[in-house]
C-alpha cells in the first residue's frame, strides 16, 4: 500500500466523518427544539435510544473515531517509513466501519421512535413496547454492533501489524538479471 493509497484511505475517513458530525449536528439541533425534547423526556428509556445513545454515536464514534483513523492512516506510513500493512484491510476497514456505524445509527433511531410512539400510543412501559419488536430489536442491535467492532478489530489489526512486522530491506538496489546473449555479459 503506497503513501498515496493510504492518503485516499485517510481522506474516505475524513469524509465520513465530517458526514456523520453534519448529521449529529443536526440531530441535536432538531432535539433542541421544544416538541421534539418532550417527547425524548416523555418516553424515558426509548428516548434515551435517541439521545444520547444515537446522538453520541453519530458524533463520537462516526465523528470523532472515523477522523482519528483517517490520521493514523495517514501518520503511521510517515513515521515509520514503511506502507500500511494491507490495503485490502484498509478498505475492509472503511466498508465495516459506514456499515456498522450507518446501521447502529439508523437502528436506535428506528427503535426509539417506535418504541417510544408505541408507549405514548398505548400507555405502555418500556420493556412491553420493546418486547414488540422482538426479535429485531435484539437482532438489530446485535448486527450493528458487531459490524462496528468489526471495523475496530480490522483498524487495530492493520495498525499493529504495520509497526511490528519485519521489513525486509536492502542496502543494494535490485537489480534485473542480465539475459543471455546480452553484449554486456
Amino acid at each position: 500500500m503506497t503513501s498515496e493509497v493510504s492518503d485516499r484511505l485517510g481522506l474516505k475517513f475524513i469524509l465520513f466523518g465530517v458526514f456523520c458530525l453534519f448529521v449529529g449536528t443536526l440531530q441535536g439541533f432538531l432535539q433542541s427544539t421544544p416538541r421534539l425534547r418532550h417527547w425524548i423526556h416523555s418516553t424515558g428509556q426509548a428516548g434515551h435510544l435517541v439521545d444520547p445513545l444515537a446522538h453520541a454515536h453519530i458524533n463520537l464514534i462516526g465523528g470523532v473515531v472515523s477522523i482519528v483513523m483517517a490520521m493514523v492512516y495517514y501518520l503511521l506510513p510517515r513515521m515509520l517509513g514503511r506502507n500500511i500493512w494491507s490495503h485490502w484491510l484498509g478498505q475492509a476497514n472503511f466498508i465495516l466501519m459506514v456499515a456498522g456505524v450507518g446501521s447502529f445509527y439508523v437502528v436506535l433511531l428506528c427503535f426509539g421512535i417506535l418504541e417510544g410512539n408505541r408507549m405514548l400510543d398505548e400507555g405502555i412501559v418500556y420493556p412491553v413496547a420493546r418486547a414488540h419488536y422482538q426479535p429485531y430489536h435484539r437482532f438489530g442491535f446485535v448486527f450493528s454492533a458487531l459490524l462496528m467492532g468489526l471495523a475496530h478489530w480490522t483498524f487495530v489489526l492493520n495498525v499493529f501489524v504495520t509497526y511490528f512486522r519485519k521489513e525486509e530491506t536492502s542496502i543494494v538496489p535490485s537489480v534485473k538479471p542480465l539475459k543471455e546473449g546480452s553484449k554486456f555479459q
